[in-house]
């Protein structure tokens, strides 16, 4: 059958989603780059500088954020499962350690002081503090203040940690007895509105707290709301991996789900722009979270069914940016906001500002990454070792199962 044939094909070419990785992670550039330029900022988000609003960022920045942080969530929780599958339990306790607290807390300690000291020098310069609030003894005024000190964009490594250790611990007692490699295959029939039943209690938590979706909270504490809201999209990722066959012929309907995608996506803008957010009306918290979930789901199918079924060969570039990416991800804050600054008082449209601020900070990573990062221990635990060639080590290279956990399961 064509359906069966083209499921095997997909599982000889999970490499396809090192590409939906790397595109994702520098997203996540272009994210930071242009909200300066958004006319309804992300509320908490206290930016180094406020710019001329820009359609386009504001488009960019809304259409992306609501689908790529689940994304992410889905895929940790599909190769979470994947993991303790074929390396056990206790591989997949030493996999996380090693790819997600390590990174986190050296993060922490190196980039985090980065990004105080930018973000202090800017709201200085643009007069949203004083000289002496630049000190870390002397409170910012109280709206910058709330926000001044948490882990900033790490927040997603510390979620990931808390529902890695939960997935644990699960592991360990409820699913003790199992061998981890039971397949469901009566879960029902294949449909290409399945990612509209998945929206539903994704929406419902958004319309009890829009807060993972609208607005920020920088703190060393997990969020609640937010911490539930992305578990929704980490459990279904164990659940597509523990029936990856289903998985696997439910996203052939890619083309499907991402051409519907479209028209939710300019409803969202629409509603955005309405003043159903400020007026607190319950049809529309309700509207906006079923549409921005919807969304998520849709592309998390879309997406995947197309890298899964349509990049059919590893290109070296593309597996170097999936190995850089991480590191990208870490390391681009701080220079995206010094960019912002440094172009603050530039006369340019803030579309060109925003796109070359994307572009800069993309260099400046690569070249870092290149430089300082790759056939270093920072690259080992980042993605594993490499070789001057700019290849994977022999270890890494003996299936493309490990490679594809290496550079996704982090």
């Amino acid at each position: 059958m064509q359906a069966d044939q083209n499921i095997q094909i997909a599982k000889e070419r999970w490499h396809g989603l090192t590409a939906l990785r790397a595109v994702a992670m520098l997203l996540g550039i272009t994210l930071h780059a242009a909200v300066p330029y958004l006319s309804r900022p992300m509320k908490g988000l206290n930016w180094v500088c406020q710019e001329t609003p820009s359609l386009i960022c504001d488009i960019t920045f809304w259409w992306v954020h609501a689908w790529r942080l689940p994304l992410f969530f889905f895929l940790a929780g599909f190769f979470a499962r994947l993991t303790s599958e074929r390396h056990g339990i206790t591989g997949f306790a030493k996999h996380r350690f090693r790819r997600l607290v390590i990174p986190y807390l050296a993060a922490c300690y190196t980039i985090g002081p980065a990004i105080y000291v930018v973000f202090a020098i800017g709201w200085y310069l643009t007069g949203q503090c004083s000289f002496e609030q630049m000190m870390p003894h002397i409170p910012f005024p109280p709206e910058l203040q709330e926000n001044a000190f948490g882990p900033a964009h790490l927040w997603f490594l510390q979620d990931l940690i808390i529902l890695s250790i939960v997935y644990l611990y699960l592991s360990l007692t409820v699913s003790s007895g199992s061998t981890g490699t039971r397949e469901v295959h009566d879960i029902g029939p294949v449909k290409w509105w399945i990612p509209f039943v998945a929206a539903i209690p994704c929406g419902l938590l958004l319309w009890s707290d829009l807060s993972p979706l609208m607005e920020f909270n920088n703190t060393f504490l997990a969020d609640p709301a937010r911490l539930l809201y992305y578990s929704t999209f980490f459990m279904g990722g164990i659940a597509a991996y523990h029936n990856r066959e289903w998985f696997l012929e439910a996203v052939r309907f890619y083309r499907i789900h991402l051409l519907l995608s479209l028209p939710f996506c300019v409803l969202f803008m629409w509603l955005m722009q309405t003043d159903l957010l400020e007026i607190q009306s319950l049809f529309g918290r309700l509207a906006i979270g079923l549409v921005s979930a919807t969304i998520a789901w849709l592309a998390i199918y879309g997406l995947i069914g197309w890298f899964v079924y349509r990049v059919r060969s590893e290109h070296p570039a593309v597996q170097y940016l999936a190995d850089s990416s991480y590191w990208m991800y870490l390391c681009h804050l701080p220079i995206v906001a010094a960019l912002h600054l440094c172009l603050h008082w530039v006369d340019m449209p803030s579309v060109l500002k925003f796109v070359v601020v994307s572009c800069g900070t993309t260099l400046i990573g690569l070249s870092s990454y290149h430089l300082f990062v790759r056939y270093t221990i920072f690259g080992t635990y980042l993605h594993g070792s490499k070789d001057k060639a700019g290849t994977a080590s022999a270890a890494e290279s003996t299936s493309m199962g490990k490679a594809v956990i290496a550079l996704l399961d982090d």
